[in-house]
């Protein structure tokens, strides 16, 4: 499932070679530069990275879960990243597990690249796995967020080892692979709780490959309680702590207002909102407030919000790269040149992808780059869209890229062999 036995050694040693490169480059920023790239203070709390590092310190301090204030219990962050700061802040420090931190994350990015060629070669061949590896690697964005100390590093590896799975144990029916399938799903959701409903996208696959409806219940039970049974220990805390059940967290409520306004203007059908001391009750008021503007302000001008949720806030989401800082002096217009590129070729070749699937060309399985493209979409367009969300789901597009850029060597070196002197008609 992960070897690399049988593969061509050019192909290994394009692999080997590829990884060890990025992850020198990752290592020397996050050695060198990583503290350059906070996104808030450390004296004013300013930020989610910082309020990250306050919630681990916390954790070792006090033994409570925290994220806006240090004295009360917080259920508006998922735990997972708090936890793993604080794992290595209790070997290394306080501030050598920040360091110690980042490092890990380059870790677990160059794995990632690992995991994006194990993608591309089991649903088309190891030349797209290649390509996608190496156009991975150069894309700057992946070499940046190591020195953030936010979700995305953690979420994007637990999310193409999940998506991987989700593959072999589709392609294979077996349970073990469903097993750990859930068990990788309930991790993934420690940490972000978008990824909650992504057994959708396993259904769908399980429809296209014909699965029988006994088959798609049973496996339907043994997902879920494996996942139930990782994120228990969160429910539980949650429960004892807040007197009510909450699966994932209790933070939809501002970014749905934000999300709700024209370009993000509340000066365009604004209207007020109670603040209160109890974040939890805040909560409420946040909800109401989104109902009252829907009934008021959003039915009266249809065709402008249904413009804005459908059309405006899928482009805010992916048109631009996750570069927020700037490393080895690159600026943000060549990244983003490179960005767009890819959308717009890896558009282009998941619609090859599609028409080959038609012609049955390709695996069912490779279906899920749409169903992933259109999950995420979906999913963060009632909320604010930005540029953070969609970076760990580039690599969709970065595959989809691969697929053309592998038929168009193929034409090249099939022509280049065609017009060669020896070559006989």
């Amino acid at each position: 499932m992960f070897s690399l036995k049988g593969e061509r050694p050019w192909i290994r040693n394009t692999i080997f070679i590829s990884i060890s490169i990025f992850f020198l480059f990752c290592l020397y920023t996050v050695l060198v530069h990583g503290n350059e790239h906070l996104l808030g203070s450390f004296v004013e709390f300013d930020n989610d990275d910082v309020k990250y590092v306050r919630s681990a310190w916390t954790l070792l301090d006090k033994g409570i879960f925290t994220y806006h204030d240090v004295n009360e219990s917080t259920v508006f962050i998922m735990p997972g990243l708090p936890f793993v700061m604080a794992g290595f802040m209790s070997i290394f420090g306080k501030w050598g597990g920040i360091t110690a931190f980042r490092v890990f994350q380059v870790v677990i990015q160059s794995l990632s690249l690992y995991l994006i060629f194990l993608i591309g070669r089991r649903l088309f061949n190891s030349k797209v796995g290649v390509i996608s590896l190496i156009l991975s690697a150069l894309y700057l964005p992946n070499i940046w967020t190591p020195n953030i100390l936010l979700t995305e590093v953690i979420f994007h590896f637990l999310f193409l080892l999940l998506v991987y799975i989700t593959i072999y144990a589709v392609e294979c029916n077996k349970l073990s692979y469903y097993i750990s399938g859930g068990i990788v799903l309930g991790i993934t959701g420690l940490f972000r709780p978008t990824i909650g409903a992504y057994p959708i996208i396993v259904l769908i696959l399980w429809i296209y490959n014909k699965y029988t409806f006994k088959d798609m219940v049973k496996l339907t039970i043994i997902v879920t309680t494996v996942f139930a049974l990782v994120m228990s220990p969160w429910i539980i805390r949650n429960y004892k702590t807040f007197n009510r059940f909450i699966p994932f967290t209790l933070s939809s409520g501002n970014p749905l207002i934000q999300g709700s306004y024209i370009d993000y203007n509340e000066e365009i059908d604004f209207y007020p909102w109670e603040n209160v001391d109890d974040r939890v009750e805040q909560e409420k008021y946040y909800k109401e407030n989104f109902k009252y503007r829907f009934k008021h302000y959003m039915v009266k001008r249809p065709l402008a919000y249904i413009k804005w949720y459908l059309l405006d806030k899928s482009i805010e989401l992916w048109k631009y790269p996750f570069y927020w800082g700037q490393i080895y002096s690159i600026k943000f217009s060549y990244i983003e040149v490179y960005h767009a590129l890819l959308l717009v070729i890896g558009a282009i070749g998941m619609a090859k992808i599609y028409v080959g699937y038609k012609e049955k060309k390709y695996k069912s399985t490779a279906l899920i780059l749409f169903q992933i493209f259109a999950y995420f979409t979906i999913i963060h367009i009632p909320y604010v869209t930005f540029s953070r969300y969609s970076y760990p789901l580039i690599w969709i597009f970065i595959i989809g890229t691969s697929v053309v850029l592998e038929k168009v060597l193929d034409l090249y070196y099939k022509s280049k062999k065609e017009s060669s002197p020896g070559h006989k008609i």
